[in-house]
């Protein structure tokens, strides 16, 4: 249904339907903000904040996605350590799109399966 998405994972953290929600709508807000910033950090070219935002991101997009994406956050966060800036930056820009097309993914999860009829 999703390619990027696993919302099955979520199952293993919600009890109910509302903190299911919550915990959706508190991954968009933090996917959101810490992918606003990882731009912003990389076309500062400073390396400490990429590097920050890297652990942050591998430390919860794994949390909600697929093991192909999990996988790329994962080895993006051990390269932040051992890459120049440069060279990790191509790499970064490789994973945005899936990033983006993960909070895409959310925000339709939210909207169609999550959020109470109205």
């Amino acid at each position: 249904m999703y390619s990027y998405l696993d919302p099955s994972k979520a199952e293993e953290f919600a009890m109910d339907q509302a903190q299911m929600l919550n915990l959706a709508q508190t991954f968009q807000d933090s996917l959101e903000k810490d992918l606003a910033s990882l731009h912003a950090a990389l076309a500062s070219q400073d390396t400490e904040p990429v590097q920050r935002l890297l652990h942050s991101l591998k430390g919860y997009v794994t949390f909600l996605s697929g093991p192909d994406l999990s996988q790329q956050m994962i080895q993006l966060e051990a390269m932040s350590r051992a890459k120049h800036l440069a060279e990790l930056s191509v790499d970064i820009g490789q994973a945005i799109p899936s990033l983006q097309n993960l909070l895409v993914e959310v925000g339709q999860w939210i909207e169609k399966d999550l959020k109470p009829a109205t």
